[in-house]
């Protein structure tokens, strides 16, 4: 059995349609996917239609790597019915921004260059690349198409909140969530994951829930690991979960999670640079000869100064 009493058949069922929504980008739809079987046309669990995959998510720890085994099984019979601007979210959500943006210059068509949704897409994607100038741009030339558009909103706040003008960011999160909070009458309550989760659908920013959650001292760590689960694309998010656990006086999982991140997105400077300092802050200079060297190697090639004043450094 797993967790919380449903077989493990029955939690890849749950979780292989739970992802569905967001592999499409659209939150709350209701797909209810449902396999048959070539010969008999019988109903098939996904773990019956997959096994071999199946056999691999069991052996998975980590949610966010789950949901890129499932969009992987998705793409062999929903990728070819997804538009480009999913196609570019798809990637982006599933750590492959400059893979989303290869896909977007080498198939966007006249059509893709006049959709709102294409661009706010794309502008996401340079974002996390920490191409501010570009993500701007793309957010600005969605919000010309369709002015209302919130995912271009929220990239475009979250631009403003990493070049420092966190009051004109506020000003549009506030704008965001005016449109988007439920008008009840009534005063309402949502969870921390309701307002910024995928599914709830209001606020999805990692920018903005970096901002709840440091403003929230008394937050847990399970709330920053559900949170980080919802922003695993976000090397801004995942940079500020390991300081969390370096602050709490956790340095060795701080230490390989912001590890982790360099290896995955080597791109973000101010990963690859503290984790080279918190390598000999933690002695593990001896131990990690391997991994002192390749950080070196990406400080070297992109002649990042390990002591950059401009950028925010980690002390244990």
């Amino acid at each position: 059995m797993s967790e919380q009493g449903f077989t493990m058949e029955e939690a890849f069922e749950r979780e292989f349609q739970a992802t569905i929504p967001r592999y499409l980008s659209k939150p709350g739809v209701n797909v209810d996917l449902q396999l048959r079987h070539k010969e008999t046309d019988e109903v098939m669990r996904f773990a019956a239609a997959f096994p071999e995959q199946f056999e691999n998510w069991k052996t998975i720890q980590s949610l966010p790597d789950r949901r890129g085994l499932i969009y992987s099984i998705l793409d062999s019979f929903m990728g070819n019915d997804l538009k480009l601007w999913q196609i570019v979210q798809r990637f982006t959500d599933d750590r492959y921004p400059q893979r989303a943006l290869e896909i977007a210059n080498a198939h966007a068509d006249e059509n893709d260059k006049y959709s709102a949704d294409y661009w706010a897409a794309v502008a996401k994607a340079h974002f996390i690349l920490t191409d501010y100038t570009e993500a701007d741009k793309c957010a600005n030339n969605a919000l010309v198409l369709d002015a209302g558009n919130v995912g271009a909103k929220i990239v475009r706040a979250d631009v403003l909140h990493m070049t420092g003008k966190a009051e004109a960011a506020h000003e549009l999160y506030n704008e965001v969530l005016k449109e988007r909070l439920p008008r009840t009458g009534e005063e309402i309550s949502l969870t921390f994951m309701q307002l910024v989760g995928f599914d709830g659908n209001i606020l999805p920013s990692p920018l903005y829930a970096l901002d709840w959650l440091q403003s929230h001292p008394d937050t847990d760590e399970d709330t920053w690991d559900n949170a980080s689960d919802e922003f695993y694309y976000s090397p801004h998010f995942r940079a500020q979960h390991a300081y969390y656990l370096l602050q709490q006086k956790e340095p060795m999982k701080g230490f390989v999670k912001l590890f982790t991140l360099s290896k995955e997105m080597p791109w973000y400077k101010e990963a690859i640079i503290n984790s080279w300092h918190l390598i000999h802050q933690l002695g593990l200079a001896e131990n990690m000869p391997e991994g002192k060297a390749w950080l070196e190697s990406i400080m070297e090639s992109n002649k990042w100064d390990a002591h950059d004043h401009g950028m925010h450094k980690m002390e244990i």
